[in-house]
């Protein structure tokens, strides 16, 4: 029966022993599982925000563009009173010249055009002297005068100093 009881004692400690180890390593897994988990709802919290901050994106430059067509709106209202008031309250002549001062930048909607006609206005411009020159970056010398990036520039000689 001590041979038995052997037997029976080994079998029952390698099945604490294994029951044991079997625990720990269940553990281990469970512990990455639930950490994966953890990841997997902060990545889903993460895209939600992203998705909602990308929509309020989107709501704000359709707002904005809306408003500013709206602004343009008001803008050609205001330019048609102005002129339907200069041409029923000014002479003819003032609202001729009201009235092509304020058509000068409605002309040029196209940024093309207006693109095209700054080039012209820049190429219009009287060129100035063709005799000049370009900034230096040092003194000029005159005649036998050391320049600025001689070596011994500024120093004197022991003699003339005493």
């Amino acid at each position: 029966m001590n041979l038995m009881g052997n037997y029976f004692a080994i079998a029952i400690a390698a099945f604490l022993s294994g029951a044991i180890i079997g625990a720990i390593i269940y553990r281990l897994f469970q512990k990455d599982a639930s950490r994966s988990r953890r990841v997997e709802q902060q990545m889903d919290d993460l895209q939600q925000k992203h998705t909602h901050y990308q929509a309020q994106v989107s709501e704000h430059f359709l707002q904005t563009a809306h408003l500013i067509n709206r602004l343009n709106e008001d803008y050609r209202e205001i330019h048609s009173h102005l002129a339907q008031g200069a041409s029923e309250l000014c002479n003819e002549e003032g609202a001729n010249d009201l009235l092509s001062l304020s058509e000068a930048p409605l002309r040029s909607e196209n940024k093309e055009e207006r693109v095209i006609q700054a080039d012209a206005e820049i190429e219009s411009e009287p060129e100035e002297s063709d005799n000049v020159e370009p900034p230096r970056d040092y003194a000029p010398k005159a005649g036998e005068d050391r320049g600025t990036l001689a070596e011994d520039f500024g120093l004197q000689d022991k003699k003339e100093e005493v």
